[in-house]
């Protein structure tokens, strides 16, 4: 039976679709990557509603562009509606009528309908691939490769999930205030790095720099601290290091000044203390008491103990920055205690959240730090990852802690100078800026609360947040509970970026601007984490398609996904596999799109550079 004909069957529009679109429209504009991933595993054979294929292309339309709202979807569809076109305005206005009058209803309706599709799509392409198989098994000609790729087509089917859903996805550099924003897009481009890996150890900076001086309140008694533990998931040649070097050289800065002058008054002490000596031997009434040895500054740590840490910390309470370039060694603590990791990894935990720590020294004494601030950053290698981590880091919460990025390798280019002078020095400032900050007048944090929109904001992803934390089950919703925190912690972090550089004037309550960047950086935060824990569990994180650039360069370097999806390597032969990989590698800035010539209607290919 034809749509056109089902036309009476229809008229009623069933509830549960009517839910899935209006859901896309309300995602598109808070949750981009959602609405895109949600529209991704619908195709218009999947809905029954007269006008769901044109609304579903305008929202995939919309989705494309760099900020889309609810307009732009309107006007797709508007464009796009033909004889149906009265029916298509009814719908259009019934959705943005419930969109409007049931937020969250609508966008927990879409995940739930998503998975539901995704289910479906899943089965579907292992029915696919098993009719495939058959027929190249029954045909005489087939060769013994052909027949074993056909198989490996079924098994990577019916294993994995859909290719949208653990598809990368761009950190959204576009959330970040400027100048931080600005100096992210600049050192990633100059660089031919991911934006993340200039990112993480930028942001878990500036959350270590604001340390103890400040919190975020959601409601009465909801507190969170500025700290930040990141870590990019990259393999040697992803310029992780240079990436690195350039978030962390404002740091790295302060604290080779405070080394500084920390030797100067070392030397200004060790003369005291001569005369002090000499004065004592003579019997000098006058000598006084022994003059105060100083202590150092510090803001940035490397490779420490919590044995280290607790004298630190104790020194400089508004907390520190363990900045490391390979963060295996941070995660094996049973180096450290005697094959006990368990009781280091548990005192770690504590610093997450800026809680009391107590070190217990045989020689110096007992050391107690009343909120131990200690933000994270840095990266590991992929294949070591699943290794360090092993279930133990999994089960005591320490990897669901960590906002984790997987980026796809990227072709390595010449570094393009360094980031614009103008861009540099407003960060510079920023962070001196940050450094001046004081606490409350007791020595405690000073409490940011929340504008009237940003509460309201706050509350809406609460509620659509608890729903997807309540149907996801194991690590990922262990991880779902501690990227509530994420929102929190990011949004004042781009709030005091906001303060401490262009907007001096937006005072001290977080707006709705701050909280919505919080938000999204979460939400990327979240898919991405449940991208690499995937990755991990199947034996494969990175999305090199290392396999997919070999075949191209042996097939003249140009192909379309069909191409690949008839020829190309058996992990690729999957619907949808040929042209995520291909997408995969335009993105990475290994190939690029352009059209070629078919014989009949022009084709989009993917050239290698």
């Amino acid at each position: 039976m034809t749509r056109r004909s089902r036309k009476a069957d229809t008229t009623s529009r069933p509830e549960a679709e009517r839910a899935f679109l209006a859901g896309l429209l309300e995602l598109l504009t808070d949750n981009i990557g959602g609405c895109r991933k949600a529209a991704a595993l619908v195709s218009p054979a999947d809905l029954t509603i007269d006008a769901g294929p044109g609304l579903l292309s305008a929202v995939q339309a919309a989705a494309a562009l760099e900020a889309p709202t609810l307009a732009d979807v309107l006007r797709f569809a508007r464009e796009r509606a033909g004889d149906d076109a009265d029916g298509e305005r009814v719908l259009l206005a019934d959705l943005s009528k419930a969109s409007a009058s049931n937020r969250g209803g609508y966008a927990r309706g879409v995940d739930r309908h998503a998975r539901e599709i995704s289910k479906a799509a899943a089965r579907r392409r292992t029915i696919e691939a098993a009719a495939a198989a058959v027929a190249v098994a029954a045909d005489p000609g087939a060769e013994p490769a052909e027949i074993e790729a056909a198989g490996a087509a079924v098994a990577a089917a019916s294993t994995s999930g859909p290719a949208e859903g653990l598809a990368w996805e761009p950190f959204p550099v576009e959330l970040l205030p400027d100048p931080v924003g600005a100096f992210v897009a600049d050192a990633a481009e100059r660089l031919s790095a991911d934006a993340a890996l200039v990112a993480f150890p930028m942001l878990a900076s500036i959350a270590a720099t604001i340390g103890n001086r400040r919190r975020i309140e959601l409601w009465p008694g909801w507190l969170e601290p500025p700290i930040l533990w990141m870590a990019g998931v990259a393999a040697p040649g992803s310029n992780k290091s240079e990436s690195a070097n350039k978030a962390l050289q404002f740091i790295r800065q302060r604290q080779h000044e405070a080394f500084t002058a920390h030797g100067a008054a070392m030397a200004d002490y060790e003369a005291e203390k001569r005369e002090h000596d000499r004065a004592s031997r003579r019997r000098d009434a006058d000598a006084g008491p022994p003059p105060e040895r100083p202590v150092a500054e510090r803001v940035l740590v490397d490779d420490i103990t919590i044995e280290s840490l607790g004298p630190i910390l104790q020194a400089n309470p508004a907390g520190v920055l363990v900045a490391r370039d390979e963060l295996s060694g941070w995660f094996d603590f049973d180096r450290y205690s005697g094959g006990k990791g368990g009781g280091e990894s548990s005192r770690w935990l504590s610093c997450y959240n800026a809680a009391p720590l107590t070190v217990d020294r045989k020689l110096t004494g007992t050391f107690y730090v009343p909120a131990a601030a200690v933000s994270i950053t840095g990266t590991i290698q992929p294949r070591v990852l699943a290794r360090v981590v092993g279930g133990k880091h999994i089960d005591n919460g320490l990897l669901q802690r960590f906002i984790l990025a997987a980026p796809p390798r990227r072709m390595k280019e010449i570094p393009r100078g360094d980031v614009d002078f103008a861009t540099t020095e407003a960060v510079r400032t920023m962070f001196a800026t940050l450094a001046m900050l004081r606490p409350a007048d007791d020595g405690s944090p000073k409490v940011l609360d929340l504008g009237p929109e940003a509460a309201e904001a706050w509350r809406t992803f609460y509620h659509e947040h608890a729903a997807a934390q309540f149907n996801a089950t194991g690590p990922v919703g262990e991880m779902l509970s501690k990227a509530e925190a994420w929102a929190a912690r990011l949004a004042l972090v781009c709030h005091m970026i906001r303060q401490a550089g262009p907007e001096p004037g937006i005072g001290d309550r977080i707006d709705a601007d701050s909280i919505r960047r919080g938000i999204g950086l979460a939400r990327w935060a979240a898919r991405e984490w449940e991208r690499v824990f995937l990755g991990m569990e199947r034996g494969s994180i990175e999305a090199d398609d290392r396999a997919l650039r070999d075949w191209l360069r042996g097939h003249g370097g140009v192909a379309t996904a069909r191409d690949v999806a008839r020829h190309g390597p058996a992990a690729y032969r999957a619907p949808g596999a040929a042209e995520a990989g291909l997408a995969r590698l335009a993105r990475s800035g290994a190939a690029e799109w352009q059209t070629v010539p078919t014989g009949g209607r022009p084709a989009d290919a993917v050239r290698l550079k």
